[in-house]
């Protein structure tokens, strides 16, 4: 009887045993999305990287307590990442960054002359007026992307309020300009990022155009994991 108690005790034990292992390897699974494109990303393997997260520098829009950093490196020439703005962004302020959800921030990685002279343009005004000069320039694409676009941009500047020897001396700052070429290095250091858009959220990278639904799936996952 006592060998048949033990039997049974020993049973109960590794029943017990590989109930745990089976419920640890459910909670240790990676958590995943499948996006758009057929791509995976693990979620659970973000870039440790200091540039994950907001630097001094950053222009930032939402919450600075928001569970949830998106970082969009972007090219002001980039059509993709025009698209992006006109399409899906929106969508997103509204329902993450309004919210207090997601945290945003936009760091420049310009592909060519234009797109570093609209950046320059860009920074030269407030803060507060970046994002709306920013989305105006994606809007606008097809009137200033051209080899030099100084003269279009400055046409754009004095529409926005700002007169010509401003604007001028914007695009003369050099030291903004080695602040946006110091990004571009940054982002190409830490994430291996070689075209845009690309996008870093809590460190984990995702590269190309994203769909709303695409991003809503990453922040639910990325949001319960950290719960």
């Amino acid at each position: 009887m006592h060998l048949r108690n033990l039997l049974i005790a020993g049973v109960v034990v590794i029943v017990a045993g590989v109930a745990g292992f089976l419920a640890w390897q459910h909670f240790q699974t990676p958590p995943t999305v499948t996006l758009a494109d057929g791509s995976t990303p693990d979620l659970s393997k973000p870039i440790d990287s200091p540039l994950a997260k907001a630097q001094p520098d950053d222009v930032v829009m939402g919450d600075d307590k928001a569970p949830i950093t998106m970082i969009e490196y972007s090219s002001l020439s980039c059509p993709h990442c025009a698209r992006f703005q006109k399409d899906v962004f929106p969508r997103i302020k509204a329902d993450f960054i309004d919210t207090g959800k997601v945290k945003y921030i936009s760091r420049d990685f310009p592909l060519n002359k234009p797109a570093l002279q609209a950046a320059l343009f860009a920074h030269c005004v407030s803060p507060m007026r970046f994002f709306s000069i920013a989305d105006e320039l994606f809007k606008t694409q097809d009137q200033w992307l051209i080899e030099d676009a100084t003269q279009p941009l400055s046409q754009i500047a004095a529409t926005a309020g700002m007169d010509k020897a401003t604007f001028d001396a914007c695009l003369a700052n050099k030291d903004e300009e080695a602040k946006i070429v110091a990004t571009r290095k940054g982002g190409e250091d830490a994430f291996k990022i070689d075209a845009t858009p690309t996008f870093i959220i809590n460190g984990v990278k995702l590269e190309g155009e994203q769909t709303y639904d695409d991003l809503k799936a990453v922040f639910a996952k990325l949001g319960s994991s950290a719960s």
